[in-house]
């Protein structure tokens, strides 16, 4: 009989022990669409709309479709390789294992700094609060909604997953309110132009706005504490997509038809909410709607955004002890950490909304670029992990669909490149400048390590003596 390869090697090697084992499977199809739902229509939509509109006025609405179907088409073979190969991390795993190690170190070094986006959210919540009163300053507001979930998510992803539906409820019926009250105040003969700056702008707007309609991809780091990840990755990643693509859409088109686009342009859509609900209404939207949205992906993000640099540590990319994991509440405490500071520093700093979003996109087109060429290969290096899956595409299908998604990538990463400002140049030169140093001092040890585990796996799958 042939041995589990969970159980222990062969004597003479040392068992596998591993940061991420400690992590429990505890995140079900519920929970997972809930985590989908929430990190898509967060911070995006209430952060980013207004900034679409000044790009392209009453074209946002056409961005925002625009978005989600490039988001769609990397999603599926994004999917098919999360559901063959569920694992913690999964943006470092599978570039790792299918490309190169230092690929997939480079890949979660740089979506770490992608963190940066919490404060993105922070600061727009506290643009939607300082609508309600003067009062609330805009980084403090920032800076405390993000120490408030780190210290959260200290308690483990049961609790987030299981707030995070509750959350998904309250926002659904604070973007639902908007919508409604919106959509019936619309002036359709005189909707605004959908192109006023040309067609370049449109899809640059669509580039950003990517950012906003991407969020499902990080469910799929979550697939190690799946109670059925196979099954729940692709519905929670494709179905997630695009359902709330239609609930942006349904946002959006009152967002830019009801009042002048020099009104709303670059404005949170509380401004525009002022002009159709109710007060009370009103005030249900902000802190039900645009308020739940943004700390929900806030949320959201901290449950799944360590999950790439512990798996990165146990290969030993980092120090094993900077990737521990809390055996009681099964959270990488130290990695928290470390994207709280990244959360918080732009805010800290006085970085635009804009920048801080520009930056966010970019970082996500290279993330979607690298997976779905993951997904090709997992076909031929690890076939018979693929054959098994219950999601599998056809060769044509999934060829087409990688092409196309490279394609689109490169393209919004091209047009969103002309955006950064110097700050973030400085900041990514310099972090990956970082990176690359620890990929060359590391990748010998690494190298080692991965050769003693692939022995001690195929140790484990002998026959008993």
């Amino acid at each position: 009989m042939g041995r589990s390869t969970h159980s222990p090697p062969e004597s003479g090697t040392t068992p596998v022990i591993r940061n991420q084992d400690n992590l429990k499977r505890s995140i079900t199809l519920v929970g997972a669409i809930g985590i989908s739902v929430n990190q898509i229509i967060g911070g995006g939509i209430v952060s980013l709309t207004g900034v679409a509109i000044a790009m392209t006025g009453g074209g946002v609405s056409v961005a925002y479709v625009l978005a989600v179907v490039a988001v769609i088409i990397s999603s599926i073979p994004y999917a098919a390789l999360a559901a063959a190969y569920p694992t913690a991390g999964g943006s470092y795993t599978w570039t790792a294992r299918l490309i190169h190690p230092s690929a997939g170190f480079l890949l979660a070094w740089l979506l770490a700094l992608g963190k940066g986006s919490l404060s993105l959210y922070g600061l727009a919540a506290g643009a939607y609060l300082h609508a309600i009163n003067p009062w609330f300053n805009e980084a403090w507001v920032a800076i405390s909604l993000v120490t408030i979930f780190f210290v959260a998510n200290l308690a483990g992803s049961v609790v987030s997953a299981r707030l995070g539906v509750f959350m998904m409820i309250l926002m659904l019926l604070g973007f639902g309110t908007f919508a409604a009250f919106g959509l019936s105040k619309v002036n359709w003969a005189i909707y605004p132009e959908v192109m006023p700056n040309g067609f370049v702008e449109l899809l640059s707007a669509a580039a950003l706005l990517s950012f906003a309609t991407a969020g499902a991809y990080g469910v799929a780091e979550l697939g190690r504490e799946m109670k059925n990840p196979g099954r729940d990755i692709p519905l929670a990643m494709i179905g997630g997509t695009a359902l709330v693509g239609l609930i942006y859409v349904a946002v959006a088109l009152p967002a830019a038809g009801v009042l002048p686009i020099d009104r709303v342009a670059g404005e949170p859509l509380s401004t525009v909410a002022e002009e159709f609900l109710p007060h009370g209404m009103w005030l249900f939207f902000i802190l039900a709607g645009a308020i739940v949205a943004i700390i929900s992906t806030m949320n959201a993000e901290l449950l799944w955004g360590t999950k790439a640099l512990l798996a990165a540590s146990d290969d030993g990319w980092l120090p094993k002890g900077l990737g521990s994991v809390n055996k009681r509440f099964g959270t990488p405490h130290w990695l928290l950490v470390i994207l709280y500071v990244l959360g918080i520093t732009p805010a800290a700093v006085g970085v635009d909304i804009s920048v801080i979003g520009t930056a966010a996109s970019v970082f996500v087109q290279i993330m979607f670029a690298v997976l779905v060429v993951a997904s090709l290969l997992l076909r031929y290096k690890i076939p018979k992990l693929y054959e098994r899956s219950p999601f599998k595409l056809p060769l044509t299908l999934h060829v087409s669909l990688v092409f196309a998604s490279v394609a689109l990538s490169l393209y919004q990463g091209y047009l969103l490149l002309g955006d950064f400002d110097i700050r973030a140049w400085v900041a990514v030169a310099v972090w990956l400048a970082i990176g690359v140093a620890i990929a060359l001092l590391r990748y010998p040890t690494v190298k080692k390590t991965l050769a003693e585990r692939e022995v001690q796996l195929r140790n484990s799958e002998l026959p008993r003596p």
